[in-house]
């Protein structure tokens, strides 16, 4: 599975809104100024996580953006699903065998249940600096 920028992104802006939750609200600029990406295309990105009810927006002053619910109800899932065309661990192929396909439907829904059960919430709770960087290749 390969996340493109567009659902990094998201993610990162979600993550920004989450950590100030009932707090306060964030720019668009700030965050992409925080995380070192373009505005232009987080704004975009925002667009969508807004139209998908994830993200609401203040005018004024005091304005900015906001999480439409409490990080705990918002998942990984979510996000993504709202973001990525495509959300495949693996592809299936006319030549594989029925065994195959078995492990392609249990890989992808453990990738399901891992997207599904991760709440923005749970991933404020895990500091940076306890999470290790995996790379699999297959």
């Amino acid at each position: 599975m390969k996340i493109t920028t567009r659902g990094r992104y998201g993610l990162y802006f979600m993550l920004a809104l989450a950590r100030n939750y009932g707090e306060k609200k964030r720019s668009v600029k700030s965050v992409a100024e925080e995380r070192g990406i373009s505005d232009l295309y987080l704004e975009q990105i925002v667009a969508s996580l807004k139209k998908a009810e994830l993200v609401k927006s203040t005018r004024g002053a005091y304005g900015g953006y906001e999480l439409n619910h409490a990080p705990d109800a918002i998942t990984v899932g979510q996000i993504f699903r709202t973001l990525e065309e495509n959300i495949v661990a693996v592809e299936g192929d006319e030549k594989d065998t029925d065994t195959e396909r078995y492990l392609w439907g249990r890989i992808r829904d453990a990738l399901r249940d891992v997207l599904d059960h991760t709440t923005l919430s749970d991933m404020l709770d895990h500091d940076e600096d306890e999470v290790d960087d995996y790379m699999f290749y297959i």
